[in-house]
């Protein structure tokens, strides 16, 4: 991925700029003159060569959200401008306002690590520092900076990386000296109070953070975006660059001062026409006779020193301290030299001069340079740059990653906390402080707004679960380049739970008769998705579920709402009452989970278990499906069975869990796919289906259709006796074909006698799609096999099928190539039960899981990839999607917990060899650095006797993490 190249586009005078994500470096010829060379060689040609050796490649990850930017992995370009102390030019939103993890590539191709260490607070730039010590065949050079030499006219040459493989230089000419910085949006970084250059060049995705270099060889620009459409690129100046170098370079601080005020630069004619009077247009033009504008208020944030002191959007300033100021320099050297101090600011406004005295505030302090990480989800104190896009004080708590913070909307953008539980939340520390306090299991109000609509106030209710939502407290470390971590550990233990009355709403529908009695059984379902396995992310899910046995508690969902084995539920009774739940069993074919909750969570209520009907559905029969809307409300929609149908979801590019060999019905009414879940009933109210949504490839569309409820009874007579629901399985799939395609098949006389004499809905048969790898069907039956019958049964119905779940071994006759095979098949235990998990390198590596089983042939390793992070070690190295793991620095990990021993002793900072197979059984290898420090390595392992059934446990981190109350280690 590369960084964004900005785009611009012009509106009502403001130049809006947009980032473009591009893939190469369009580069345009270099023409030479006579006059440009040197001893009969080009001189920029010579100028181009020196510069080779000071210019490096960035690659980088960003290992966290920060300040309205994604975590990413990316490529850009920097310069050495201090060979002696190894310290590299680039971009701010390369080195970023948060975490950074990356390493420079000279030009001779030698790699050595980088750390940040300092990032301007508004201005796009920062500096990067590496060992020069570790390049040891090719001699730095630096970059001399030259902010003087920018002029309007020059020529320039860009040199950057084409995706960070190699250098191109790119000719250009600098048109403009005093645009104001282009706009890039409102949830992410902009410049400000700052001139740009501008020049007529073509730049793409890899080269921010290039030097503009002029015919003698110096910097005088910094490459930072522009129009790829209009061939326009927008450069840094470097005056505030040169002097932030030099203080680094003396070992003193930078001081960075504001007034939380943004200015624009406008020409006279325009300043005119703001009241601008001729005889102090006159004074401006004599005393800075190189000038053609004036500096405009355009923002002067609330609550800050600026608006406190009575400065408006649209002042003119005229003097500082009794100096003119025109020039963004000028204006940023008298609040440098002022930080903690105050300035004389004269405006004029309405055609009239006005002094305000105005403090200046230190902008590094409103500068987030704290995060907290709570599950999933960053936040940070609201940041100074980000507070001009929206024209807020710059307070609160800004959410930089929502997943686990906002469960219900995890994708919104530019959310500020102002309330938690009712208790205000002002910045950070208020933030911890409140969260600590919130004891586990709880569901509290989390009051917010968003900066895209400052004038709506939202609330959701948030689910507290601290064995999950683990919360560390990142703070940034300059000296070493990482952002320190402390984990909090002192919350409040979880409260017992107080039994709540919930009375059900009445249901108007008068059709429904005693059918009306089901929606007292239907309760709504949440599960929290912890951690994202088997195909599915961590986003949480909700749904609807009835309940099948009061008594014990147990609820029938269907797996959409509960995809996977590592979860949290709750479920809601009545809109009224939300208790917690666990979950006791999850099918591995069919598309229902079962839950249970514990009856004395429940206060007074009119909650009943729903009765099983003990007749099916067919095609034509009337029933009555009761579901609920989005608000609760109880519904009964009167339909028609139209047919009964197996169920067929195509395989996805990732496997993820796919309900197989079932018979659905279909409905004939459309408005019943406007809902997840329902009951169908009978007219005495006995529960006959449930329909339900089934998943798919994609989290954004569903497969919809009623399974006869039978097929939840043999388990649920398991859990009613108490009993662990244990199946056996022959892990196959099959797909129905037709008699005649059988009998094309070579299907003989006899068996098609067989057949037609057994009474069936249907004439059909079913061929294997799929034998699961690692089962001990696995070659002996085989795919296209058609099964002619069962324990000496014909198979007409995916029921007939049932028997595998009672039996350890089935005689199984198969039509194979035109002829009958007579089979000895054992079935396996089946389980969707993952059982152990290993994190690493931002990876989530688990076992082989069934969907995986299902879709292989073979099985390469024990050890396969089933999630990642973006802005980790993994996704920046290349570990791809469904991949196996085969070897680690060349010893091999057949299974996860050889897997796990390896790894142990692989050390911090350091590339690991990864040897694998991809999905379609490509070998593939990588090498990827390690960073404990933001990716420990740790494994998560199924314990009954542990909290919430899990046991985690670090296996390498840094040697330096502070624990909240205990010492370090």
């Amino acid at each position: 991925m590369d960084i964004d190249t900005p785009v611009a586009e012009s509106f009502g005078g403001q130049v809006h700029a947009k980032r473009q994500r591009t893939n190469s470096f369009g580069a345009n010829s270099i023409s030479t003159t006579k006059s440009q060379t040197q001893h009969g060689i080009p001189k920029w040609q010579t100028v181009s060569e020196n510069a080779f050796n000071g210019i490096v490649s960035i690659r980088f990850y960003m290992p966290t959200s920060f300040d309205g930017e994604p975590s990413l992995c990316s490529e850009a370009t920097g310069f050495i401008v201090d060979a002696e102390r190894g310290i590299i030019l680039t971009n701010r939103h390369v080195v970023g306002a948060g975490p950074f993890v990356g390493e420079a590539i000279m030009h001779d191709h030698e790699e050595v690590n980088v750390k940040a260490i300092y990032r301007d607070p508004i201005h796009d730039f920062g500096f990067l520092k590496f060992d020069p010590s570790q390049v040891k065949y090719m001699k730095l050079a630096e970059i001399n900076l030259a902010p003087e030499n920018a002029r309007v006219g020059i020529d320039v040459r860009v040199i950057g990386n084409d995706a960070g493989e190699k250098l191109s230089i790119l000719n250009g000419s600098i048109s403009r000296i005093d645009r104001n910085p282009p706009a890039y949006g409102q949830l992410t970084y902009n410049d400000l109070n700052t001139f740009y250059l501008q020049a007529a060049s073509s730049l793409s995705g890899g080269s921010s953070g290039s030097p503009v270099i002029d015919i003698n060889g110096n910097a005088v620009g910094l490459q930072a975006g522009g129009r790829c459409e209009e061939a326009t690129n927008f450069f840094l100046p470097l005056d505030r660059v040169k002097r932030a170098l030099e203080l680094i370079q003396q070992g003193m601080p930078i001081p960075r001062g504001t007034i939380q005020a943004e200015f624009i630069y406008e020409t006279f004619d325009e300043v005119r026409r703001m009241g601008l009077p001729e005889d102090i247009e006159t004074m401006v033009r004599k005393a800075c006779p190189d000038g053609v504008g004036m500096l405009i208020a355009l923002t002067t944030l609330p609550e800050g020193p600026s608006s406190s002191a009575g400065l408006e959007p649209g002042d003119v300033l005229l003097r500082i301290n009794g100096e003119i100021v025109t020039h963004f320099v000028m204006l940023e050297k008298f609040m440098d030299d002022n930080v903690g101090d105050s300035l004389s600011i004269e405006v004029i406004r309405n055609s009239e001069i006005l002094k305000f005295t105005v403090s200046v505030d230190d902008m590094h302090a409103l500068t987030p340079s704290q995060y907290v990480v709570y599950g999933s989800s960053v936040v940070h104190n609201f940041a100074y740059q980000m507070a001009y896009s929206c024209n807020l004080p710059v307070c609160g708590v800004f959410v930089a990653d929502a997943t686990d913070l906002l469960q219900s909307i995890p994708k919104i953008q530019g959310v500020i906390i102002e309330r938690i539980d009712g208790k205000s939340v002002g910045n950070i520390n208020d933030f911890v402080n409140v969260m600590k306090t919130i004891p586990d299991h709880s569901q509290v109000a989390l009051d917010f707004f968003s900066i895209t609509n400052i004038h709506e106030r939202q609330s959701l209710t948030l689910f507290v679960e601290h064995q999950w939502q683990k919360m560390k407290v990142y703070t940034r470390n300059d000296s070493t380049g990482y952002w320190d971590c402390e984990r909090i550990t002192d919350f409040a233990q979880a409260r017992q739970i107080s039994p709540v009355d919930a009375k059900f709403p009445v249901m108007l529908n008068n059709n429904a008769g005693k059918a009306a009695k089901v929606s007292q059984s239907i309760v709504m379902v949440r599960s929290m998705i912890p951690v994202g396995i088997e195909g599915y992310g961590g986003s949480p899910k909700t749904g609807l579920g009835v309940v099948v046995d009061s008594e014990k508690g147990l609820v029938v969902v269907s797996q959409q709402a509960v995809p996977t084995s590592i979860c949290e539920p709750t479920i809601t009774i009545a809109n009224s009452s939300t208790i917690p739940a666990k979950l006791r069993f999850l099918h591995p074919t069919q598309n229902f989970a079962i839950l249970q909750y514990n009856p004395k969570h429940i206060g007074k209520s009119d909650l009943c278990q729903v009765e099983i009907s003990p007749t099916s559905l067919n095609p034509g029969d009337h029933t009555h499906m009761i579901t609920q809307s989005k608000y609760g409300d109880p519904l009964c929609i009167d339909t028609v069975v139209t047919s009964t149908f197996p169920m067929k979801i195509n395989r996805s590019n990732f496997p993820r869990w796919r309900s197989t060999n079932c018979e659905t019905l279909a409905l004939d009414t459309p408005h019943a796919k406007d809902y997840l879940f329902g009951v169908l009933a009978d007219d005495e109210g006995r529960a006959q289906a449930l329909w339900a949504a089934y998943t798919t490839s994609s989290d954004k569309s569903y497969a919809y259709a009623a399974m006869p409820i039978q097929a939840i009874v043999p388990v649920l007579e398991m859990l009613k006796r108490d009993e662990e629901p244990r199946l056996r399985s022959l892990n196959v799939e099959l797909a129905v074909t037709s008699i005649a395609q059988a009998v094309n098949a070579g299907l003989g006389h006899r068996r098609l006698e067989e057949y037609q004499k057994v009474e069936s809905s249907r004439n059909v048969m079913f061929r294997i799609v799929g034998v699961e790898a690692l089962s001990k069907a696995s070659g002996v039956l085989k795919e296209l096999d058609i099964i002619i019958s069962i324990d000496g049964k014909p198979m007409t119905t995916f029921e007939d099928l049932d028997v595998q779940y009672t039996h350890d071994e089935l005689d199984i006759v198969v039509l194979r190539q035109k002829k009958e095979v007579a089979l000895q098949v054992k079935t396996t235990e089946c389980s969707r039960n993952t059982d152990k998990i290993v994190f690493w390198a931002g990876a989530t590596i688990q076992a082989p899981y069934k969907a995986v089983l299902q879709q292989s042939r073979t099985v390469p390793s024990g050890v396969c990839y089933a999630n990642i992070c973006d802005g980790s070690p993994a996704k920046m190295y290349g570990l791809q999607t469904a991949f196996w793991i085969t070897h680690i620095n060349g010893k091999s990990t057949p299974d996860l917990d050889t897997f796990e021993q390896v790894i142990r002793s692989c050390p911090d900072n350091t590339y690991v060899r990864v040897k694998g197979m991809s999905f379609e059984l490509t070998p593939v290898v990588l090498n990827i650095k390690m960073c404990y420090h933001y990716f420990p390595t740790a494994s998560l392992l199924r314990d009954p006797s542990a909290e919430g059934g899990w046991r985690s446990s670090i296996i390498c981190e840094p040697s330096v993490v502070k624990h909240k109350g205990s010492q370090a280690k």
